[in-house]
């Protein structure tokens, strides 16, 4: 199992017992009926809710984050929530029809209109709506990054050891000749929207998008960890490979891109006032900026620094290539330089 679907299965599993819990509050909070006690409305709210759960963050969690919901993430924001409003309202009724045939024995759609319904419904929904604002800000600055944000652990500067992925659509200037700027721009959107799940896939957190260009992020860490960042690349490398027949089709060509990686010590600190962001500041960003320049001075794909390969365990079937060494700018030693090659 992937390490995505088991963040995704996590994901799953917290919200069902978040949910769950909800339940039971919405029992106590409910009205008692018939012979009913309190812990047996609030029993019977946890296990309504339990159910529902699971169909309601089922579908969200994992059909429409996974690679069977690409249709749905790629629709307008307001379409995509009415989808998911239509679905939620016959999860609840479904929910319904079963809590009363089997606590009650009693069939059929009256209960619509009963006052305790519709406290529930209003009840559910707005625990829904609730739970997925707070996703939609996740996918919108990334989970750390709220994290983040929420604790303060960024509100002064502080010093980190971060890997930096420069990856950059090769040719957009000619891409912009032959599309115009709105089709090239349409292009790019696709690019980075199907390379996210490979990098999500290998723990990459996107930092930045700038114009044809997206940074990555990692945790620097120990050899076997830092493999991320390079399994990363060779994931986007077969992802875009199998996507290759749409992109032909919509563009008539596969976009090429270049990948330059590094590693280090960097500085961070979130900034701003209205519209607030975790910056990084220091020479490894930099570096790694300029490493990604030099992929199309030695005409490959990938290049990664000698600091960070001496730093990470490649993955089997995987070997360095030295390309040499650069005096990058703003570096007053010169910086050996990398590519990794497949031998599959």
């Amino acid at each position: 199992m992937s390490r995505l679907m088991v963040s995704r299965i996590r994901l799953f599993a917290i919200l069902v017992v978040l949910s769950t819990l909800l339940g039971v509050l919405d029992g106590f909070l409910g009205d008692v009926s018939g012979e009913e006690t309190k812990a047996e409305n609030m029993f019977h709210g946890g296990i309504n809710w339990l159910i529902g759960s699971v169909l309601v963050w089922g579908f969200e969690v994992l059909f429409v984050q996974s690679r069977y919901g690409v249709r749905i993430r790629r629709l307008y924001f307001l379409t995509a929530i009415a989808i998911k409003s239509v679905v939620l309202v016959l999860v609840v009724i479904s929910v319904g029809l079963f809590a009363r045939a089997y606590y009650q024995g009693l069939y059929g759609l009256d209960f619509i209109t009963e006052p305790q319904f519709f406290r529930s419904l209003v009840f559910v929904f707005s625990a829904i709506v609730l739970m997925q604002a707070v996703l939609q800000v996740v996918r919108i600055i990334g989970g750390r990054t709220l994290i983040n944000f929420v604790l303060g652990k960024y509100h002064r500067p502080i010093r980190e050891e971060k890997i930096f992925m420069f990856l950059d659509l090769a040719g957009s200037t000619a891409l912009a000749e032959q599309f115009g700027d709105v089709g090239v721009q349409t292009m790019i959107t696709k690019f980075f929207f199907d390379i996210t799940e490979p990098i999500v896939e290998f723990g990459g957190e996107v930092h930045r998008y700038v114009g044809d260009q997206v940074v990555v992020t990692w945790p620097l860490r120990t050899r076997t960890e830092n493999m991320r960042a390079v399994q990363c690349c060779f994931a986007i490398a077969d992802y875009l490979r199998k996507r290759g027949p749409e992109y032909e089709r919509d563009f008539g060509m596969i976009p090429s891109y270049r990948i330059g990686l590094h590693g280090g010590p960097v500085v961070i600190s979130q900034c701003g006032d209205q519209k607030q962001e975790i910056s990084y500041f220091g020479d490894t960003v930099n570096t790694a900026a300029r490493i990604e320049q030099q992929c199309k001075v030695f005409g490959c794909p990938l290049l990664i620094s000698a600091d960070l390969l001496d730093r990470t365990t490649l993955p089997p079937l995987v070997r360095p290539e030295p390309k040499g060494s650069v005096q990058l700018r703003g570096r007053e030693n010169e910086t050996a330089l990398y590519t990794i090659i497949s031998e599959e």
